[in-house]
């Protein structure tokens, strides 16, 4: 009875160990979430979606650079129209408006100068965010846009009153662009991938 027993408790003993050892090998795959699951902008701006009507409209990396509050400011980021009708997108960061026009199946780069938004002040610092709102007809999105400086490199071109024409400028505005679309290409994914760039009715007001 005895032996039975010890055979018993070692059996037991035995098992607990295993399984202890399997919950601290694997065990951290069901309470730890593992980054690459996780849905995030990999550079400074924001990024959402918006389905008007069911029609897609994906809003990229968007930000605002500016030397200061109540300094003007450029937005940067791009838009995507995934739906087969012309979309408006009118934006509200704090106390300004702009709208950006984008045909079907085309998308609007705003780091393009032709496509540029200048907003006459930013109300909040760099480093900080301003509250906004997107609106395409009924369907709106709030975010909160990200006001950034000159601080580094790639965003000193885009301040604006930075002088473009330079090489310096021209070289850190393409180091930029490079970035924004890996960044647009792992965040989306689209289904339908744009056709190609259109030239813009991207305006603003006060």
């Amino acid at each position: 009875m005895k032996n039975a027993a010890s055979k018993t408790a070692k059996r037991a003993s035995a098992t607990v160990a295993l399984a202890a050892a399997l919950l601290a090998t694997t065990g951290c795959g069901y309470i730890y979430t593992q980054p690459t699951t996780l849905i995030y902008d990999a550079s400074d701006g924001v990024s959402f979606t918006m389905w008007p009507k069911g029609q897609r409209v994906a809003v990229r990396n968007i930000m605002v650079i500016s030397e200061g509050k109540g300094q003007p400011g450029r937005v940067l980021g791009t838009v995507y129209n995934l739906g087969e009708t012309d979309q408006t997108v009118n934006f509200k960061a704090g106390d300004q408006n702009f709208s950006i026009e984008v045909p079907a199946g085309k998308h609007i780069k705003l780091e393009d100068n032709a496509n540029q938004v200048i907003v006459n002040t930013v109300s909040q610092q760099p480093g900080e965010l301003i509250e906004s709102v997107a609106t395409i007809g009924q369907t709106e999105e709030a975010f909160n846009l990200p006001v950034l400086d000159g601080s580094l490199k790639e965003y000193a071109p885009y301040l604006p009153n930075a002088a473009s024409s330079s090489s310096a400028s021209e070289s850190a505005a393409a180091d930029f662009e490079a970035e924004e679309n890996t960044t647009a290409d792992q965040s989306m994914a689209p289904a339908t991938s744009p056709a190609s760039t259109a030239t813009p009715s991207a305006s603003s007001t006060n």
